[in-house]
């Protein structure tokens, strides 16, 4: 006799529909209500700083919710470095505002595309991708190349192509490698000189040291994937901590400062992941002490 089972109780491995990399928000958690209410928060401050300056309401507003952006997606790339310790995306999220009112706003596409690569190589959704986030992703590659950054779908393809090879790898990621690089001859190129500020550099010359920690401790992660409820693979977190560094540094330095503005919260929630797990070290160091 067949054991009866609860078909509520079981777990969709296949994500939802034709979206596998998409990640609920649990708002009764309580460090994801900080962030939400820090995002919102980020928008009317910014609003105001810019009103000070003497901007006119709709600049003001428009600035507003560019800063917020920024602190949404750096909250949420954080998870994706370092989905074990999610106190990093609310320190992050922090850094990208400090930044943002500092040094400017960029596009928040670029921050989209990034999340969907990231999600592709570790998985933390707990599902491969499908067609849906090919779409998405192979879309978003597309428009910026026809910007004139042909290096985002040069290095979708790229990503797709390391899907492949990592544990559990979807041979067809390949297929969506090849219509990623068929992308790039879409592409406009830029001629003009590219420059990129020293500040920049210095940036990210902090976001490699606070990001190595993080790539040696993801060989412990015990994160399970929102969809099947199992660990995630090391490898693939790995890979995809150490193609966020790739990425983000070879479109600063190939597009110069326009796209490293891009980067700014993405390299604020790598920041924010590093300041979090030193701080864990240094309270770990001090309860053995005692």
């Amino acid at each position: 006799m067949s054991k009866k089972s609860n078909k509520f109780l079981k777990v969709n491995s296949d994500g939802d529909g034709y979206f596998g990399l998409g990640r609920s928000i649990d708002f009764y958690d309580l460090l994801n209500r900080v962030a939400i209410i820090l995002v919102i928060l980020t928008s009317v401050v910014a609003t105001v700083y810019k009103s000070m300056l003497g901007a006119d309401s709709e600049t003001s507003a428009y600035f507003g919710l560019s800063v917020a952006a920024n602190v949404l997606f750096a909250w949420l790339i954080a998870q994706e470095l370092d989905p074990d310790r999610r106190l990093g995306g609310i320190i992050g999220g922090v850094v990208a505002l400090i930044l943002s009112l500092l040094l400017g706003v960029g596009n928040a596409m670029v921050l989209l595309w990034l999340l969907f690569i990231l999600r592709l190589l570790n998985r933390t959704s707990g599902s491969k991708h499908k067609i849906g986030d090919n779409i998405l992703i192979l879309l978003l590659a597309y428009w910026l190349g026809k910007d004139g950054y042909w290096l985002y779908p040069a290095l979708t393809g790229v990503a797709y192509v390391l899907e492949s090879r990592l544990p559990r790898g979807y041979f067809r990621s390949l297929y969506m490698g090849g219509f990623a690089f068929a992308l790039v001859a879409l592409s406009n190129v830029i001629k003009e000189p590219v420059t990129i500020n020293v500040t920049y550099l210095y940036i990210m010359a902090v976001v490699f040291i606070f990001l190595l920690p993080a790539i040696s401790m993801a060989a412990y992660t015990q994160f399970k994937g929102d969809y099947d409820g199992n660990r995630i693979s090391p490898r693939r977190l790995q890979a995809a901590q150490g193609s966020f560094l790739v990425i983000s540094f070879a479109i600063a330095w190939f597009h110069g400062d326009s796209q490293a503005l891009n980067m700014l919260p993405a390299w604020s929630a790598a920041i924010g992941v590093g300041i979090s797990l030193l701080s864990a070290a240094v309270q770990n160091a001090l309860f053995k002490k005692i």
